[in-house]
């Protein structure tokens, strides 16, 4: 499913198959965890870019997933467990992506990712 994928984009740190992925418009909506919520595709690639320059090296292990389809729209709504140098919060995310009609890929246009605090636990 193109949720795998947008997470396996992540890890192997690749601006080619996360800009696949993506829909390229002014409409896509991404908020990194702590960042303010960046709107079309132009700064939406810039924060990959200037994360994947970064070399973090990240790995995401999910759980608590759940996947709902509603026609063209799908979200998912999951916790990522975040494992790397200097890292290792839980975040819980939404991702939402479109597709235009039966057949056609799935695309994301939103990413909102916000850190779990631990005072609810």
């Amino acid at each position: 499913m193109a949720n795998a994928e947008f997470y396996s984009c992540f890890e192997a740190q690749s601006l080619d198959r996360m800009s696949d992925l993506w829909e390229h418009s002014d409409e896509v909506r991404c908020t990194h965890p702590g960042w303010p919520t960046l709107k079309g595709w132009g700064s939406v690639s810039g924060s990959f870019f200037n994360l994947f320059q970064a070399g973090a090296g990240l790995q995401f292990l999910l759980s608590d997933t759940d996947v709902r389809i509603e026609g063209d729209i799908g979200l998912v709504f999951c916790v990522e467990n975040i494992l790397g140098a200097g890292t290792g919060p839980s975040v819980s995310s939404l991702n939402v992506f479109h597709r235009g009609g039966e057949g056609a890929p799935w695309k994301l246009i939103v990413h909102q990712a916000s850190l779990v605090s631990a005072i609810f636990g």
